[in-house]
């Protein structure tokens, strides 16, 4: 359950930066100096370190050696599950750096492993979501993806994937949870790189819940929010506004982006909205809040961008989930997000890189 937070201090953007390229480096200098079927073998064997991960995050195991290390035995026990099978999934992530194993064969959690506690920065429900059995299988149908254009989850499923959440409320439920993560990650490295005071009103469009925005408009008191989602994704909007004390700044607009914006905001907000469309959905929502926005709006789009060339970048990676997962979506390189911008009237004024993978796309209106 999210809580009102502080901003917690975060290291530099080229400090991080500088760190990546090392890491890249040392990545490059393996890859050259072992034979490269070795090296495709190493990346292999996340095959198996998937799925066992996937398992600790279901049987919360985290949670039950919070207080002290235990023994698969001991796990066993409370989990009901064989405890010679569980020692060898946590051998094996202890193996990975996941959990540690100690001289007496107790486990223990370590930095990775507390990620899988149900607290601020966890990554559970990202991973139960993401290697849980809906889309482990989807992943399965890849090559469906590639050899069609369209997306596998509606010929896997039948449904697309959000037609497919709502019949569904088990998985509906780990897919929010999933996204919640997601933006607890995302939040601190948004807020230090962005200055929101100066904006009067700022609309979140697509803002689920209104999480990001109420951290916005709880460090930034001079500022008055909207938030616009449909009526369904707003349901738990007042008690996470109430929570962080900004319900009497916020106004809840339920619509469709398709068809209609807020007027006269000063700030819009996409995040991780347009990644979910392709190109001519895109610049639908783009050009209603160009048609929305006064003379002086401006429009933050935070996104992944994919980098030019070789350069190692989760980006690429999530592009698969995307391209897999929703009919047209995409992660964009700057020249994408430059064209569809100028497409629909608006000019990319910066990008605002952060310590995390996203980044701010800024954009002005012409005209």
């Amino acid at each position: 359950m999210h809580r009102p937070s502080t901003v917690q201090k975060l290291p530099p953007v080229w400090l991080i930066s500088a760190i990546n390229s090392f890491r890249i480096f040392l990545t490059y200098l393996n890859r050259k100096l072992f034979p490269g079927n070795v090296v495709l073998y190493e990346q292999f064997q996340y095959f198996w370190m998937l799925p066992s991960l996937y398992v600790a995050a279901k049987l919360d195991i985290a949670t039950l050696l919070q207080k002290e290390p235990l023994t698969a035995k001991e796990l066993a026990a409370q989990l009901h599950v064989d405890p010679s099978n569980l020692a060898r999934i946590l051998r094996a992530l202890a193996s990975q750096g996941i959990f540690k194993q100690t001289s007496d064969d107790r486990f223990a959690l370590n930095s990775l492993a507390r990620g899988l506690l149900d607290e601020p920065g966890s990554l559970r429900q990202m991973i139960l979501h993401h290697l849980g059995p809906v889309n482990w299988n989807l992943m399965s149908n890849l090559e469906y993806s590639v050899r069609t254009g369209k997306d596998a989850f509606s010929d896997k499923y039948g449904l697309e994937t959000y037609q497919y959440l709502r019949t569904h409320p088990q998985e509906q439920e780990v897919f929010d949870g999933s996204m919640s993560n997601l933006s607890d990650l995302g939040l601190a490295p948004v807020l230090h790189a962005y200055s929101f005071s100066k904006f009067l009103t700022i609309a979140d469009i697509g803002g689920g819940e209104g999480f990001l925005l109420a951290n916005i408009l709880q460090h930034n008191p001079s500022c008055r929010g909207i938030l616009f989602d449909t009526p369904e994704a707003l349901e738990k909007a007042p008690e996470m506004l109430n929570r962080h004390q900004v319900a009497d700044r916020t106004e809840i607009v339920p619509g469709d982006f398709f068809r209609d914006i807020p007027k006269s905001c000063t700030l819009y907000i996409l995040k991780n909205i347009i990644h979910n469309w392709g190109d001519e959905q895109s610049a639908v929502i783009l050009s209603n809040i160009r048609n929305a926005m006064g003379p002086d709006g401006v429009l933050l789009i935070i996104e992944m961008v994919v980098p030019a060339g070789n350069v190692p970048s989760l980006a690429k990676l999530l592009d698969i989930q995307m391209m897999a997962s929703m009919q047209g979506g995409r992660e964009r390189t700057e020249m994408e997000y430059r064209e569809i911008l100028e497409k629909t009237g608006f000019t990319l004024t910066r990008i605002i890189p952060t310590i995390a993978p996203i980044s701010l796309i800024e954009a002005r209106k012409n005209g």
